[in-house]
């Protein structure tokens, strides 16, 4: 009789594959491909981080390369106190008081869509 042993093989099961890549992996990708170091692709990121925010908050919207289209988005102010009909009960509720905001849309441009 043989004694078998067990040999280790990962199985890669679909939900691996299935998760988007982390900011760790991302960079490690990057400096793979552009044989850069870890650090300076690192670097490299922040600064485009910092030119992005800087163009939204100046300019209102930032073209990133031909691929996305960030804007920024200005929500005013909500009053409160007006009765609006809750959309899962039906019931009449008083609406909340929603301060001014500001948020960022991303649009794909044509070039991500011709792509997928």
């Amino acid at each position: 009789m043989a004694i078998r042993k067990k040999t280790s093989k990962r199985k890669t099961t679909k939900t691996a594959q299935a998760k988007p890549l982390t900011r760790t992996e991302t960079y490690r990708a990057l400096a793979d491909k552009t044989d850069l170091s870890r650090k300076d692709v690192v670097a490299v990121c922040d600064a485009l981080t910092d030119v992005m925010v800087k163009s939204v908050k100046r300019h209102g919207s930032y073209n990133f390369l031909g691929l996305m289209k960030m804007t920024l988005v200005k929500k005013p102010a909500v009053r409160g106190g007006k009765m609006v009909r809750n959309p899962f009960t039906g019931d009449m509720v008083k609406q909340k008081p929603k301060p001014a905001s500001r948020t960022i849309r991303v649009r794909p441009l044509k070039a991500v869509k011709d792509l997928l």
